[in-house]
């Protein structure tokens, strides 16, 4: 879990603004509650309430998705049984401990995994984001494999180490 490890270190840890080669992203497009950056070259696509994004061209070794959850803030529990939810196509699915914190005004909860589907390994983080005063819970998914992680995984750590809220 070297990528896990790496992830979670990097939100705890970053203070650092992103580089003027990213891009700041908003969820949701419409009356944001929080923003992070992505790397300019990556693909962005809003679709129904949801935010996809991947390294662009061809390359689908990352998948980064931002949804708003069912889930309000008041009930976390139901928060991580619905985002382990999403996941639930995954097999033999191994979660670390969850890591909990607070950043720029958020409440943010790590649930990092690894499993494998039909293309084989993938490294798992689901981020829980809580803004104060917000209907829901918001999830942002990234999902990568073996070669995605290795590729793209300062970028992914990157668009962890950037969330504030708006």
């Amino acid at each position: 879990m070297k990528t896990s490890l790496l992830l979670c270190l990097s939100l705890l840890t970053a203070a650092t603004l992103a580089s003027a080669a990213d891009k700041a992203v908003d969820f949701p497009k419409e009356a944001p509650v929080l923003t992070f950056a992505l790397p300019e070259a990556w693909k962005v696509d809003y679709k129904d309430g949801e935010l996809m994004a991947t390294p662009g061209g061809d390359d689908e070794s990352v998948i980064l998705q931002v949804d708003e959850m069912e889930a309000g803030p008041d009930n976390f529990d139901a928060a991580v049984k619905e985002a382990k939810e999403t996941i639930s196509d995954f097999k033999n699915v191994k979660y670390d401990e969850i890591q909990k914190g607070e950043k720029d005004g958020l409440g943010i909860a790590i649930l990092n995994a690894e499993g494998e589907d039909d293309d084989g390994k993938a490294f798992i983080n689901l981020v829980l984001l809580a803004k104060p005063g917000s209907k829901n819970f918001v999830l942002l998914s990234c999902i990568s494999s073996k070669e995605g992680s290795d590729k793209h995984g300062a970028a992914i750590s990157g668009v962890i180490g950037s969330i504030k809220a708006k």
